[in-house]
């Protein structure tokens, strides 16, 4: 793969301006290193956009409605078709307008004012029977969401394959008087059968998994997702609550998949418990990314090599710290995983990021600026612009998806390939951190000793010498790793430590007073130690959450304790077990 380095080495500068090193060298990379991208993307320039209205929201994941108006997830599933094949139409070039779904929030907003003038609002239904846009829709497929909730995620890529509308058995007869013919019957296929049909019609290089539609269950996303599929031309796959058994077929739909592909969405939580999805997504070697409640990825990720945004995340100078305070050092990190989903929400930034106690507890948050990067480059920007603090570290999370890095590409002919997957993850993440100074990586292992995780903790270290260091969480529960530490040798022979989580704030597990409480009664006082703590960011206690619910921990602590950030920790972790490398590096000699 042809490659384009554009490096800016500070070091040089700063030394001939300032004497005497003020600040550790800095390098990052340029916007032009195309092997970091590998969402679909498209440049296309759009005079407007129509504006399309849901008005059946609240049911909207209901498949037990009919109505000509386009009640329920028939109508849902619907207007994702009508978006869908209008952006497709517009990807490739054959109109010069596009189509928003209905969704707010300042992300959304903030990209839909990129896409020109409004040129009016519609409904899906009004959409369909307009003579104007007509001509775009080339025939419907059918479901039988009642019988067959699996047809709905069928129909999605049959939409895209015969460029056909989505209509419900129970609505069918609409589209009949409106002029369209059936291009396919999708009410009782299975998706084994589905994939033998489309498979050499749909784009490889991404793959969205979303649930079917449960009746009366409106809290079970079942629509989202189908316009982004059909623009993409992607599968749709779910592993649970289709007519027959999915493993099978998901297995080899992961194997079709092009290596290193992320997959977008999520499974029913309430059927099937997450590592049963993520493990064969990471054992095949792909990326897992948390989007099943996200919107409009389409035109959000429009031209985003282009628009690579330029904002930097902001640190601390470890040349100042006071490396000789003694006591027992904290950090904590607040934690959803990989979940582009929630930072794109205004509920993120307002009950989150831009806490108060943000500051005051150096909480540091999980971005994935890999997937904000690539689906929504204005709201990178945005959260960057407004890091609450420089103590606030932020990390990049997972290294591009949620998977296990201990599972990852260790079946099928990934396993194969495993090396090379590795580099290539790595590549991606170190490009992304440099470009963006992020230098923490966060990651997630099923077993932080087994060999194979630390195989690719060592493709992160040789991959960026712009790394600090790692910390780790382990699944179910996080804090499995015991605040174990573990070092790895960087190409310029520095060593860089992951430390594992030992503490978390868990509703049901660990209240911020149990613990305090375990935190007092654990940490030896004749040495320092150092150690991060997880806020699970779903966890209420006493009504607080998040750096609030950090603060309540951090009251609880005795005077031995000194809460830091996570980028602080890490080097006085490496101070203390390092120390001559480590003043080296940062020229304290």
């Amino acid at each position: 793969m042809k490659k384009h380095w554009l490096v800016v080495l500070v070091y040089f500068f700063l030394a001939a301006q300032c004497g005497p090193m003020e600040q550790y060298p800095i390098v990052y990379h340029s916007s032009e290193q195309i092997e970091q991208f590998y969402l679909p993307h498209h440049s296309f320039t759009p005079k407007g956009y129509w504006y399309v209205v849901h008005t059946d929201y609240a049911n909207r994941e209901d498949p037990g409605k009919y109505s000509a108006a386009g009640d329920g997830l028939q109508g849902y599933l619907l207007m994702h078709s009508v978006v869908g094949l209008i952006n497709k139409a517009a990807v490739e070039g054959k109109i010069d307008y596009c189509a928003w779904m209905e969704k707010g929030d300042l992300a959304y907003d903030t990209e839909r004012a990129l896409l020109g003038t409004r040129l009016g609002d519609k409904t899906a239904i009004q959409m369909v029977t307009d003579p104007q846009f007509k001509s775009l829709f080339e025939g419907y497929v059918l479901t039988d969401l009642k019988n067959n909730p699996e047809s709905g995620n069928i129909a999605a890529v049959a939409s895209h394959v015969y460029n056909a509308l989505i209509a419900d058995v129970g609505n069918e007869q609409f589209f009949i008087d409106a002029g369209y013919t059936l291009k396919c019957d999708c009410r009782n296929m299975t998706l084994a059968q589905a994939f033998e049909k489309f498979k050499d019609q749909c784009n490889r290089n991404a793959l969205v998994l979303m649930p079917v539609g449960v009746s009366g269950r409106t809290d079970i996303p079942a629509g989202e997702l189908r316009d982004y599929a059909i623009a993409n031309r992607l599968f749709v796959v779910n592993l649970v609550g289709g007519k027959e058994d999915n493993a099978q077929v998901f297995n080899e739909i992961l194997e079709w998949l092009t290596p290193a592909s992320q997959v977008l969405g999520w499974e029913n939580n309430n059927l099937i418990s997450e590592d049963k999805f993520i493990d064969p997504i990471s054992q095949h070697g792909h990326l897992m990314l948390a989007a099943d409640w996200s919107y409009n990825h389409t035109l959000t990720s429009r031209d985003y090599v282009v628009r690579q945004p330029s904002e930097q995340a902001k640190g601390i100078n470890p040349r100042k710290i006071q490396y000789d305070q003694d006591g027992n050092f904290l950090s904590f990190f607040s934690t959803d995983g990989d979940s582009y989903q929630f930072i794109t929400t205004d509920a993120f930034v307002n009950d989150y990021y831009t806490l108060p106690s943000s500051s005051t507890t150096k909480i540091a948050f999980e971005l994935g600026s890999q997937s904000l990067i690539q689906l929504a480059p204005t709201r990178f920007s945005y959260l960057f612009s407004r890091q609450p603090s420089p103590e606030c570290t932020i990390m990049e999370t997972f290294g591009g998806g949620y998977y296990y890095i201990d599972t990852f590409a260790t079946e099928g002919k990934s396993a194969g390939n495993r090396a090379d997957l590795l580099k290539t993850v790595a590549a991606r993440a170190a490009s992304h951190m440099r470009q963006h100074g992020i230098k923490i990586l966060h990651v997630m292992a099923k077993d932080f000793s087994d060999p194979k995780g630390q195989e690719m903790l060592q493709a992160f270290v040789d991959a960026n010498d712009q790394l600090e260091g790692i910390t780790g969480v382990e699944y179910n529960p996080y804090d499995g790793g015991a605040g174990k530490i573990y070092w790895f040798t960087n190409k310029a022979g520095y060593d860089i430590p992951l430390i594992t989580t030992k503490y978390m704030l868990w509703d049901g597990l660990f209240s911020p007073a149990q613990a305090a409480q375990k935190a007092n009664a654990g940490e030896p006082s004749d040495r320092p130690s150092f150690n991060t703590v997880a806020v699970h960011a779903w966890s209420t206690f006493n009504g607080k959450r998040a750096a609030n619910a950090a603060q309540l921990m951090m009251d609880g602590l005795d005077d031995r304790f000194h809460i830091v950030s996570v980028q602080e920790l890490i080097w006085r972790l490496r101070m203390q077990e390092r120390g001559e490398q480590t003043r080296k590096i940062l020229y304290l000699d």
